[in-house]
């Protein structure tokens, strides 16, 4: 594993990420395609769970590979069949997708743009800045873990269950990554800390469960 990599995009099947791949290649960007998939995730309700491959290169070549993919699909955008999708996507869907570009592609983020342009709706290069800017603050912000989660942990951890080391795990460690490369913690400190505890008691139990093992033979 490369290390001072961040995820640059996400993808759910590995084929997906080959062209972009590379792409990165030919221009001498540094990257590592991470199956970042987890059943822990899958469970208590990640998101990597439906885009399980991340593709990582190093945060300075986030503009240079965001150029390079731009200049790729400008053409294909140009000599698009007007029976693709998007154009029968409303003004406010087209929006959409220019307000959550992680969640498309390239092409998609770069056709809606166009799309709306030819509808007079253009949205100027300042406005998209503000907007990529508002969708990180947006999605910085941390969840609220499950109220369920929390107390199947403390059951699991005072019983001595496996499971609630993961929960614990699960609610300290989880990170979730911002389209800019950064990664934040996925969960409020308040939750993280109820994690802290649910693996703290898990330990004890575990250690008291041994200890009665060892001496009830």
């Amino acid at each position: 594993m490369i290390k001072g990599l961040s995820t640059y995009r996400k993808f759910i099947y590995e084929d997906d990420a080959l062209e972009l791949m590379e792409i990165l290649k030919q221009n001498h960007i540094t990257y590592e395609l991470v199956n970042n998939s987890s059943q822990l995730d899958s469970n208590f309700g990640g998101d990597i769970n439906t885009k399980q491959f991340e593709l990582k290169i190093h945060k300075e070549d986030f503009e240079q590979a965001e150029k390079i993919e731009e200049k790729l699909v400008q053409n294909e955008i140009e000599n698009v069949d007007k029976s693709y999708h998007l154009f029968e996507y409303s003004d406010e869907e087209l929006i959409e997708i220019v307000m959550k570009k992680e969640e498309w592609s390239k092409f998609d983020y770069l056709l809606a743009q166009k799309i709306l342009k030819e509808r007079g709706k253009e949205i100027n290069p300042e406005l998209l800045k503000v907007i990529n800017k508002q969708r990180i603050e947006s999605l910085s912000t941390q969840e609220e873990s499950p109220t369920w989660l929390i107390i199947i942990g403390y059951s699991s951890a005072i019983l001595a269950g496996f499971l609630g080391i993961l929960i614990g795990g699960y609610l300290m460690y989880y990170k979730k990554a911002l389209p800019n490369g950064d990664r934040i913690y996925g969960f409020t400190k308040k939750d993280r800390s109820h994690g802290q505890n649910i693996l703290i008691i898990s330990g004890i139990a575990f250690f008291i469960w041994i200890g009665y093992r060892i001496f009830s033979y």
